[in-house]
């Protein structure tokens, strides 16, 4: 056999050349697809890198300047503790303040519009919160603005306890849905874990409750009094129920510091008997409470309630001789617990989340994609009729309702940090639409059917305005897009601090976020389109230029100088990936 025939075939006829063109054309088409994924490969892994070198070891200690909204005489923060996330917050003189928790790292898998949320929570020493501040974000400035400046959104959880809170539903920020929604999902994920509040941090053992309780297992939490725990048998039975002063009296100092103290109550709700368990006092005042066997005895046979009612000077209690201070301390302790366990709530049932949750908004954008690609893939997308009628709801409820859209800022933040698969299904279906349609079936049907901005510039076409664009200008005004994902991707991938929702005009659609150079962007399009169809598409859209280099056509066989320059980004973008990782 030889190669001949192949290379200088005989005769002319088109159809000896099919196969191999449509073998190249495939082949480039591939190539052009994998500079794509590359690209995002590098932004993701980059910033995964960059975020490894910016929290070190995970440890992010929080710095006094963050805690002084709420804790304006705050001096210092205690030890960070990784497994919780939390610090003490203490004045100059060593008194507790209360306490501060973020929600990384366990929020960093909740994906907003673009990014994940660390947020401060920061509870007083009654255990429950004063307050969210956000402390890092990677999602849009815009979004992220209009969060941090909504009052009602900020102190939605203050006065809840650290249980409370974890369960809570919060309306979400009008404009920056997705982003608040985020906020609260990422603390709820952060208040499931265990309560890092209590300066004494081990909790009650079996062996500690074993004295008044000699058949007792095992120990759960009671849901209608979520500082108890219930004691149960070795049938399963509930035996009675055990607390603790920490964390409710922490800041109630002896001498030197707070005391825990352990108190047992029976099934008819009277206590039985307490016992210290850890205390920062001084020795040897506290080995002499622990010694005086009569001191607890004057809490027996109350209830919680009679213990929160209870007068020190009226039930005469006068403290162990010899610790006064450390005795009436801890006295005082059981009776401010007491009070504060009678005030507790149950806990809301906390519903297990689906893998995926779908809202009536998801739906409806959902059914948008579903009418856009029939029309767009099918005989009907010659029908004035129907495209107009998809016009109005892209318009309307896609872009002004639900202000869904696909954009650089959008692409950019799910390369870093990961799709919001949970957060926004109808955004990653719309995304995935506007991606798979060019590259497998050379449609770009967002930009067509999809893109609430491209229905408007369409709409302008009506106008009686139209301007020529000499050739050399229109050459020159078509490299913009081009250029403008060059500079997407360079500051993805070095991290610059700057706004990419401000290159699109996407925002304009949620005004009450929209930054101004978004809504010039917006008004400049829509103008320039009244002159120029579609002057926006063609001139200064990178989305449209990136969905058009990946759209399979009759062309796509042919390398271009587009080619060339996506290689060149895509090896810049290895190449500084390669440079920051050094």
């Amino acid at each position: 056999m030889t190669l001949l025939p192949i290379l200088n075939p005989p005769h002319p006829q088109r159809h000896t050349a099919k196969p191999a063109s449509r073998f190249h054309t495939i082949a480039v088409h591939t190539y052009r697809v994998v500079l794509f994924l590359t690209i995002i490969a590098m932004i993701h892994f980059g910033h995964r890198w960059y975020t490894a070198q910016r929290r070190g070891d995970r440890a992010e200690p929080i710095p006094v300047a963050d805690v002084l909204t709420f804790f304006p005489e705050a001096e210092q923060l205690g030890a960070y503790d990784p497994d919780h996330g939390g610090q003490t917050v203490t004045d100059r003189a060593g008194k507790l303040l209360g306490f501060v928790v973020q929600t990384s790292p366990e929020s960093d898998k909740v994906i907003g519009f673009s990014g994940p949320t660390n947020t401060l929570i920061a509870f007083n020493t009654d255990n429950k919160i004063s307050g969210l501040k956000v402390i890092r974000s990677g999602d849009t400035k815009e979004h992220l603005q209009n969060v941090v400046q909504n009052e009602a959104f900020k102190t939605s959880l203050n006065g809840l306890s650290w249980q409370q809170a974890g369960v809570a539903q919060v309306d979400a920020v009008s404009g920056a849905t997705l982003t608040s929604m985020a906020i609260m999902d990422g603390i709820s994920l952060r208040l499931g874990g265990r309560n890092p509040s209590s300066r004494f941090s081990d909790p009650i053992s079996i062996n500690e409750v074993k004295p008044f309780f000699d058949t007792a297992v095992s120990l759960i939490q009671d849901n209608q009094k979520p500082s108890l725990l219930q004691v149960l048998n070795e049938q399963g039975d509930v035996i009675g129920n055990v607390t603790r002063t920490s964390p409710h009296a922490d800041q109630m100092i002896g001498y030197q510091g707070p005391t825990d103290t352990l108190i047992a109550i029976n099934n008819e709700g009277t206590v039985i008997g307490a016992a210290i368990r850890h205390s920062f006092d001084n020795e040897p005042y506290v080995r002499y409470v622990k010694e005086d066997h009569y001191f607890f005895n004057i809490f027996k046979g109350f209830t919680l309630a009679d213990v929160a009612a209870l007068d020190m000077v009226d039930a005469g209690i006068d403290g162990v001789s010899g610790a006064t201070k450390t005795s009436t301390t801890v006295a005082e302790a059981l009776i401010a617990t007491a009070g504060e366990i009678e005030q507790e709530q149950p806990l809301p049932e906390k519903k297990p989340q689906a893998w995926l949750q779908l809202t009536t908004r998801d739906f409806g954008t959902a059914l948008v994609i579903a009418a856009a690609l029939v029309i767009a893939l099918t005989h009907l997308r010659g029908n004035k009729r129907l495209r107009i009628g998809l016009q109005v709801v892209l318009v309307v409820y896609l872009g002004f309702i639900n202000a869904d859209m696909l954009s650089q800022a959008l692409l950019v933040g799910w390369s870093q940090n990961g799709v919001a698969w949970r957060g926004a299904p109808a955004l990653v279906l719309l995304t995935l639409a506007a991606l798979a349609c060019p590259i497998f079936t050379g449609r770009q049907v967002y930009c067509t059917h999809l893109c609430p901005f491209g229905a408007l510039q369409d709409w302008l076409r009506r106008v009686p305005l139209r301007v020529r664009v000499p050739q050399r200008i229109d050459r020159i005004l078509r490299l913009l897009p081009a250029a403008l994902l060059v500079f997407v991707v360079v500051v993805a991938m070095l991290h610059l601090p700057m706004s990419l929702v401000g290159l699109e005009p996407f925002d304009a659609f949620v005004f009450r976020v929209a930054g101004a150079a978004t809504i010039s962007i917006a008004v400049i399009g829509l103008v320039s389109s009244t002159l120029v169809p579609m002057a926006y598409c063609h001139y200064g859209c990178p989305t449209g230029e990136m969905l058009r280099y990946l759209r399979l056509s009759r062309a796509s066989g042919r390398l271009a100088g587009r080619d060339l320059l996506a290689t060149a980004l895509t090896l810049a973008a290895v190449g500084m990936y390669l440079w920051s990782t050094r």
